[in-house]
């Protein structure tokens, strides 16, 4: 299945905007244009995998979270309920959140659920 680069630029910019970051600052983390980001946002421009990966890094997220809708077979859990939760945290309610759901997994394992 080939990149869907309408959804990757739709996904960039959902996280951006998430994010409060213009495409100027996203660029500027990047080192790429206004123009440039706006190109990849709009499905114009198809941006190469090492661009891919540095605006995952300068978002803050995985490579599979912009690329999850052009996978057959995604293990990511980017579009969980879960994920879509921790997005929303801070890193101290990020780890309580995710030692809680440890613990329950591991209750849920000893009940044999």
């Amino acid at each position: 299945m080939p990149v869907n680069y309408d959804q990757l630029g739709d996904r960039i910019k959902h996280f951006r905007t998430e994010r409060n970051h213009t495409q100027e600052l996203l660029g500027e983390k990047v080192n790429l244009s206004r123009e440039h980001i706006n190109k990849i946002e709009t499905g114009t421009n198809k941006p190469s995998l090492d661009t891919v990966v540095d605006i995952a890094n300068a978002l803050g997220i995985s490579v599979d979270d912009l690329l999850v809708d052009s996978l057959e077979h995604p293990i990511s859990t980017a579009d969980s309920e879960i994920h879509r939760l921790l997005l929303d945290c801070n890193k101290i309610e990020e780890q309580i959140l995710t030692k809680t759901v440890a613990e329950l997994k591991k209750i849920l394992y000893g009940l044999g659920i």
